[in-house]
C-alpha cells in the first residue's frame, strides 16, 4: 500500500475525472462528484464509495469470479470488480478488482 503524502488541500471548483469503461466496453470519463484523493506520485486515485452512494450512485462491489453471474465476460472484463450505476440509471461503469482493491 502506498499512502497519499503531502499537505492536504481543499480545492474549490476542481473536478477529478477518471477514465473508466462502461458495460459495453466503451471508454467513459467518470467525473467524480465531491471528494476524492489524488497523489501525483501514483497512477491511482481514491474515490470515496460512501460519498458516491450519498450522491445517488449505486455501488456493486464484486470479485472476478462473479463476472459471468453478473452477465460480464471475463475475456472482456478480466479484472471484473462489480459496477457503479451512475445517476442517469442507464450508464454502468465496470470496476476493476486487483489485489483485493477496487
Amino acid at each position: 500500500m502506498q499512502p497519499a503524502v503531502g499537505t492536504a488541500k481543499k480545492m474549490i471548483g476542481i473536478l477529478m475525472g477518471a477514465v473508466t469503461i462502461d458495460q459495453h466496453g466503451n471508454t467513459f470519463i467518470f467525473v467524480v462528484p465531491d471528494v476524492s484523493v489524488y497523489d501525483p506520485g501514483t497512477s491511482d486515485s481514491l474515490i470515496l464509495a460512501g460519498r458516491l452512494m450519498e450522491a445517488g450512485y449505486n455501488m456493486n462491489l464484486r470479485i472476478p469470479g462473479d463476472a459471468l453471474t453478473d452477465g460480464f465476460a471475463l475475456a472482456t472484463f478480466s479484472l471484473y470488480g462489480g459496477s457503479i450505476t451512475i445517476t442517469d440509471n442507464r450508464t454502468v461503469i465496470v470496476m476493476e478488482c486487483a489485489e483485493y482493491t477496487w
